[in-house]
């Protein structure tokens, strides 16, 4: 086998059989592509490192992973260079690269700075209550340490002892004016992490053992992986390829299945796989929400509708949600760039920038909806968004969303950004409805919606003759991607063009599904 990586090993901790398939079955694994946007991130995260270095200034590369990296890596350490970037140590087993090596002259011994793409907390505020700060992601910490771990581990079998451990990240606190401040606790943060990785030294140094050990083996270890036991947004790449008796639409798939370990071992372990296999009896009538409060039953639902092939529908439910409307309703929809870095004064690392809106205004019941747009690819787009929606949307009437929470949070740092409309942002926050709420809250349940409530998932069910398949751009995620190359100038001319003309139509095509759908609710109430 060949040396065990840091990144191999951090995965291996996740899906031991992922990483096997990755080494050993690089076809089969290749299958499995990773998307532009994900890619893009992956850009994203050299830029961040690469602008983090500017805390440590003099630093020397070390350039590549191979062994002359490693020679010249020994080298700078044999002459106590001050500070040295990406060097690399590696044993017959082993290969590590540290982001940053500073010369600590008083333990004379090098301190560790690993720069991470992740902010001081977590980047998605969709759902984060105004003034509360979101709670610390445990198991993102305890990877972030034994990353470090490994890293340390690996250096000090070459005879490179480590001091202190620190991770280096973006302060979310952190606001952009003027140019970026490098400063400690400006746009990055250092924490030190020395305790935690010097408590995760010794268990870190048998895991790694163990992990080359099993990679090591010629044949992928017989039964399914870990991921097994995890609901399908936590399986790993390879999961199809490892367990191919799991059917594409099974248990795995039961709303929110992941929060319910017990749950889905229970139904495992009893060889039950299909959704039309689970007794009802074996789910729990309600669940039960974070502060303890009675649940829907989301997954008894989905099972009913799934077995009988009838829709659950609750119309006076329904009614009630759509007669708390009020004329004229307008459908919005935003589309953001979440950048690490803030491009622009006002902007905090990871806020979105909302470079788009598409508004459908629908005056009264019986009317022709009217269509509104605006896509700004130069400079910061705040002002010119929310000035353009304020000349459309008016002091009465409601604001249609799907998925509210993410539309609210964007209006409240539009706020922050924009505050001469500080009074009208707010109002619209005020006078959102979630039309996301009728499937969420279980008042519409149809088979076809795969116990999701995505507009994604509910549009082709409820308006299957609309469809996103024709154009280039296709999702938010490609929307984030078409902006990011045509701002960064890798898209001009005439293919810029192209891409802004489809970015318009992902975006009309979003409120007028908002609209469609609406119309399919009020029809079926009437």
């Amino acid at each position: 086998m060949r040396t065990l990586s840091k990144t191999d090993f951090i995965l291996y901790r996740e899906c031991p059989n992922d990483v096997w398939v990755k080494i050993h079955e690089p076809d089969e694994y290749a299958k499995f592509p990773i998307s532009e946007f994900e890619k893009s991130l992956g850009v994203m995260g050299n830029e961040v490192e690469r602008l983090a270095r500017g805390m440590f200034p003099g630093g020397l590369m070390v350039e590549g992973r191979g062994s002359e990296a490693r020679e010249y890596t020994q080298k700078l350490i044999s002459e106590k260079t001050p500070v040295i970037f990406q060097a690399v140590c590696a044993t017959d087993k082993y290969l590590a690269a540290a982001d940053v090596l500073v010369w600590n002259a008083d333990a004379d011994m090098y301190d560790l700075y690993e720069i991470k793409m992740s902010s001081t907390r977590e980047e998605d505020d969709d759902e984060e209550e105004e003034g509360k700060p979101k709670k610390v992601n445990k198991k993102k910490e305890l990877q972030y340490e034994y990353d470090m771990t490994f890293q340390v581990n690996v250096f000090t079998m070459c005879g490179v002892p480590i001091n202190n451990k620190y991770l280096v990240r973006l302060n979310k606190e952190y606001i952009k004016i003027g140019d970026l401040d490098f400063s400690e606790n400006k746009l990055f943060i250092k924490e030190d992490k020395t305790e935690q990785v010097n408590n995760l030294f010794e268990n870190t140094k048998f895991e790694i053992s163990q992990a080359y050990e099993y990679l090591s083996q010629d044949k992928m270890p017989a039964g399914p992986c870990p991921c097994y036991y995890r609901g399908r947004s936590s399986h790993c790449t390879a999961f199809k390829y490892i367990n191919p008796d799991v059917p594409a639409y099974g248990v795995h798939d039961l709303n929110r299945i992941g929060n319910s370990k017990a749950l889905l071992k229970s139904l495992l372990d009893d060889g039950i796989l299909k959704i039309e296999h689970v007794q009802e009896d074996q789910i729990p009538k309600l669940s039960k929400t974070k502060d303890g409060r009675p649940g829907k039953p989301r997954k008894l639902n989905q099972v009913m509708v799934h077995k009988s092939q009838e829709p659950i529908i609750e119309l006076d439910a329904i009614r009630s949600e759509l007669n708390s409307l009020t004329f004229p309703l307008y459908f919005l929809d935003y589309e953001t760039y979440p950048t690490a870095i803030p491009v622009y004064d006002g902007y905090h690392p990871y806020q979105h920038i909302v470079f788009q809106y598409s508004l459908d205004v629908l005056r009264s019941e019986d009317s022709e909806y009217e269509h509104y747009e605006m896509l700004v690819l130069d400079g910061d787009p705040a002002e010119r968004i929310v000035e353009g929606l304020r000349s459309i949307i008016g002091d009465t009437g409601s604001v249609i969303s799907w998925y509210k929470a993410f539309e609210n949070a964007r209006n409240r740092e539009l706020a922050r950004l924009v505050p001469l409309h500080h009074e009208f942002l707010y109002s619209v926050i005020d006078r959102t409805y979630d039309l996301m709420d009728i499937v969420e809250q279980q008042y519409y349940v149809h088979h076809g919606f795969k116990g999701s409530s995505s507009i994604k998932k509910v549009q082709p069910v409820l308006a299957p003759e609309f469809s996103y398949k024709d154009l280039d751009v296709q999702s938010g995620t490609d929307a984030i991607e078409s902006y990011r190359q045509i701002v960064e100038g890798e898209l001009s001319g005439a293919e810029a063009e192209e891409k802004k003309k489809q970015m318009l139509l992902y975006c009309k095509n979003d409120t007028e599904v908002m609209y469609i759908l609406w119309k399919f609710f009020n029809n079926l109430v009437k």
